[in-house]
């Protein structure tokens, strides 16, 4: 038989439990709010290209970068380092008859999954499609692009970008390299106020500013009306007749020419937001070169050393944010080297 002793202590017992139930989740997430990383708002904004395992598309390309698993890492990845901004592209291959290899139909599918998944985590989204400018131009040159193609690629995802809540889109990377000379700075122009129609986001560019390149947009006002002025930012030196970097001090020193120039920019063009869009480090004492096929990237510790260097550059001149190319451990990056997330932490977290 039960006494009313015995009920008391039972009651009491439950009430105890019931107690401890509530208060451990309560604790937990109070330890977890306190351990949120801080900002530092070293730029508004501080973008990561998500992975770039090719500059190409090929079948299955949506799947190995936007799976949910990668993406669930990738996005964790990014917030503990304090980024706010992700680069998503959309890739196709070039033709030469001046059409596009893609796959829409996965990558909307794909891309719609990731996007959503960034914004629950309070990252926002620059989007972009993507042709390798590199096949496009100069001795490389094996494809061309039909103006008409890649206007209706550009508006399609610029709809796409609206319909998905996606914060900045830009109309393609170093169009003025893909197009010819009097073509791009025209294009850029007259694309603007079609894109304005469908899309209400900020419109960004992401143009090519080495040997000169920009200087044929502004040559045709192709800047006016953008809501940022964004170049790419990949150093080179010319060491007679080779393409490399092979100092910091070189390095540093394309860096300062190129942010004065998009300072020249925004201040003629009355555009506050600049941007390095994105920015990396291709050339490192003959890495990218032919001769040396194995090691066709600079090393995680050079690319982490040069980014800090650039960061405090693009600081000094007061740009608006940053994208960064290269900086993740993950297979198409640096493999389990930490070296950029790691400096990227310290420019971006505040730490007690």
């Amino acid at each position: 038989m039960v006494t009313c002793g015995h009920k008391r202590k039972i009651k009491i017992f439950l009430t105890i439990g019931l107690l401890i139930i509530i208060l451990i989740p309560l604790y937990n997430y109070s330890k977890q709010k306190k351990t949120i990383p801080k900002i530092r708002e070293e730029f508004d904004i501080r973008g990561l290209t998500w992975r770039t395992i090719s500059y190409y598309y090929h079948p299955g390309i949506y799947k190995e970068i936007y799976n949910r698993k990668s993406n669930d890492r990738l996005i964790k990845k990014a917030k503990n380092i304090g980024a706010n901004y992700l680069l998503i592209r959309v890739f196709y291959n070039g033709t030469e008859s001046g059409g596009l290899v893609g796959n829409d139909t996965e990558a909307e599918q794909r891309l719609r999954e990731a996007i959503a998944m960034a914004h629950s985590q309070k990252i926002k989204i620059l989007l972009t499609p993507y042709v390798e400018s590199r096949d496009y131009w100069d001795k490389n040159k094996k494809w061309v692009l039909s103006e008409k193609v890649w206007t209706d690629t550009v508006l399609k995802w610029a709809k796409f970008a609206e319909r998905n809540n996606v914060e900045m889109f830009a109309p393609g990377v170093e169009m003025n390299l893909i197009f010819e000379e009097n073509v791009s700075g025209k294009w850029l122009k007259t694309i603007l106020p079609r894109i304005r129609k469908v899309y209400s986001g900020k419109i960004v560019t992401a143009e090519h500013y080495d040997i000169e390149r920009w200087k044929i947009l502004d040559e045709r006002n192709a800047f006016d009306g953008y809501d940022c002025i964004g170049l790419t930012f990949f150093p080179r030196k010319e060491y007679n007749g080779v393409s490399d970097i092979r100092s910091f001090e070189d390095y540093a020193t394309y860096v300062e020419e190129e942010a004065e120039t998009i300072d020249m920019l925004s201040k003629k063009y009355n555009i506050k937001c600049k941007l390095a869009i994105p920015t990396g480090l291709d050339y490192w004492k003959g890495t990218s070169s032919p001769e040396n096929p194995k090691n066709p990237n600079p090393d995680a510790a050079i690319v982490a050393q040069a980014t800090d260097i650039g960061l405090n550059i693009l600081a000094k001149h007061n740009f608006t944010g940053i994208f960064i190319s290269h900086w993740a451990s993950e297979p198409d990056h640096f493999g389990k080297r930490k070296d950029v997330e790691i400096m990227l932490k310290e420019h971006w977290i505040k730490t007690e």
